[in-house]
């Protein structure tokens, strides 16, 4: 599209209060609006998702998760439960990096998780066995094995076609990752801890 004269607006994906607000900023710069009138807008909004996200992350906070290559949402996925949701990304993968485009998404990640792209499957099982993460985030053909192993998984697959975007969706975006971690805390209690 860019080859075709569309102009790229560099921003983090919409997931959360903060990669919301980034995004409005940034598209609304282009058309040249003020950052206070979109400040003006966006503050109640804003402030609910906040509401809603510290209540849904306390499931998540200091829990690791691990995400294998599958949607190219990962990188956007795991900037937004590390920093709103207190989660500790160990391994980020994605099946293809394109790093202009996710450079503000890669300007906000933490230091320290690996970032693979590419698939590799039997490295990145090797990889997440010696993890161990609280959660791992793949294709439904490892989350039954995974599952049998002992580990935790979210199907990668409902973050293609759940609403997730914007500060409405913030707290069911981060309820998408903290279910399977409530489900299993309550069939195996040592996972509570």
């Amino acid at each position: 599209m860019i080859k075709r004269g569309a102009r790229h607006v560099a921003a983090p994906f919409p997931f959360g209060a903060e990669g919301t607000t980034l995004w409005l900023h940034a598209v609304a710069a282009s058309f040249g609006i003020p950052r206070d009138r979109v400040e003006a807008a966006i503050a109640a909004p804003r402030a609910r998702a906040e509401r809603a996200l510290a209540t849904v992350s306390q499931t998540l906070r200091g829990k690791r998760i691990f995400f294998f290559p599958d949607s190219q949402l990962e990188i956007p996925l795991a900037r937004f439960l590390a920093r709103e949701c207190g989660m500790i990304p160990v391994e980020v993968g994605t099946p293809y990096l394109h790093r202009e485009l996710m450079a503000p998404e890669l300007a906000l990640l933490p230091e320290g998780p690996t970032l693979s792209e590419g698939q590799d499957v039997e490295r990145q099982l090797d990889r997440v066995r010696a993890a161990r993460p609280d959660l791992t985030v793949c294709g439904l053909g490892l989350a039954n094995p995974l599952e049998a192993e002992g580990l935790a998984t979210k199907w990668a697959i409902e973050l293609v076609f759940t609403p997730v975007h914007f500060y409405e969706q913030a707290a069911d975006l981060a309820g998408l990752f903290a279910r399977p971690l409530r489900r299993r805390a309550l069939l195996t209690p040592e996972a509570a801890e």
